[in-house]
């Protein structure tokens, strides 16, 4: 295989490595972080917040960006953003300055999001597009379980932190070196003119996909950020323990997302992401239900288990679902809604928390799984007619 395709493929399995890291490690970490600055345990969502924005306006931006650099080289600068930000996490005296720099955390984020999604949904299938998001989880996962070790080990939070800063500078490295080999973003073909942002959003398909986006991303970044201190600070459960069910948690990410490569082929995206919604919401539901640790535990992995394989194939399936003409802003937006609703739903349920305790968040989240079946079976009824992604 030419180098030229195969060190882009193998970076951007590193991109999103890259980009779970952080991503996951807050939730581990929050508790010590809280103690640390003397917050309430709803304090977390203005971070969310500012790093959506910095999401938003990333993802966003990312086709104007992309239209002056490689996407190596943004690569490399959101890595070196991030792992500056990160550092400053572990170096200011108070929180508001935390959450300032959650700006630039999701600014990093978002761009490298924004253009590995872009370029996959452009040049790959479903099955490499939930491999290559199966590496999201990969960090996802690595981040708890690198957090939970350092705690456990008697260390501070911040140690952690400087272990994926760590991480985030080399893989800058890493693609500022190899920039050149990376394709230039753009339409296959030349005389193809893209759709107005407007004409995109006009179609009723995109608008669904906007929904669910927001919808699934919330409840997979509120899982992840509060599953740690509900069994840990509302059941009882030994930090170990706890942090055991978060990394659970991610790996299942990773192994249904990794699986999919071996599903038949004659098995349909579309088919598969309502059985993976149906299958989560039952999940949360055994988890609101506390029958037992160990049953939380497992119905914990199951959720992340089934939540695995949505976004990657609801990206896949994109340019089917609306046409090459508006592939690009397509995936810019559901990005940018996707990142809106890593920042709702998790500060919802702190809210939720402080309010009503712990134990409303699996319901919060019942409530969002819920939503998110009712309207992908509204967009089903509106799938194209072309012949799906394999």
């Amino acid at each position: 295989m030419h180098a030229r395709f195969l060190i882009p493929l193998v970076l951007c399995f590193a991109g999103f490595v890259a980009l779970g890291l952080p991503d996951a490690v807050i939730g581990v970490a929050w508790p010590a972080i809280r103690a640390d600055f003397g917050l309430s345990i709803d304090a977390l969502g203005p971070l969310f917040v500012t790093a959506t924005t910095g999401a938003v306006i990333a993802s966003s931006c990312s086709g104007v960006i992309l239209s002056r650099m490689s996407i190596g080289t943004l690569l490399a600068l959101s890595c070196f953003l991030t792992g500056i930000a990160l550092l400053g996490y572990t170096l200011v005296p108070m929180w508001s300055l935390v959450v300032a720099l959650g700006l630039l955390t999701g600014f990093g984020a978002g761009a490298i999001d924004a253009a590995i999604n872009t370029h996959a949904a452009v040049q790959y299938s479903a099955r490499v597009v939930n491999v290559l998001h199966a590496f999201y989880a990969v960090g996802a996962a690595a981040g708890p379980a690198l957090m939970t070790a350092t705690l456990a080990s008697g260390h501070q939070w911040q140690a952690g932190y400087w272990i994926i800063v760590a991480v985030q500078i080399a893989m800058a490295a890493l693609f500022l070196s190899t920039r050149r080999l990376w394709p230039r973003a753009g339409p296959a073909h030349e005389s193809q003119k893209p759709a107005r942002l407007i004409e995109t959003l006009k179609l009723g398909k995109v608008q669904l996909s906007l929904v669910i986006f927001m919808i699934y991303t919330g409840c997979e970044a509120g899982a992840g950020a509060w599953i740690f201190s509900l069994l840990y600070e509302a059941r009882g459960v030994a930090t170990v323990s706890a942090g055991t069910a978060v990394t659970l948690y991610w790996v299942g990410l990773f192994a249904s997302r990794l699986g999919y490569a071996f599903l038949p082929s004659r098995v349909r995206p579309t088919v598969v992401i309502g059985i993976c919604i149906a299958t989560a919401l039952v999940g949360m539901i055994v988890v609101a239900l506390q029958l037992h640790p160990l049953v939380d535990t497992a119905a914990i992995a199951l959720i992340g288990f089934a939540s695995g394989p949505i976004f990657p194939s609801m990206i896949a399936t994109t340019p089917a679902r609306v046409g090459s003409q508006h592939t690009a802003n397509a995936v810019g937006l559901q990005i940018s809604v996707g990142a809106i609703g890593i920042a709702a739903l998790p500060g919802l349920c702190g809210v939720s928390a402080q309010k009503l305790g712990l134990e409303s968040i699996p319901v919060l989240l019942i409530v969002g799984w819920t939503v998110l079946l009712v309207a992908y079976s509204l967009l089903e009824r509106l799938r194209p007619s072309v012949r799906e992604m394999a």
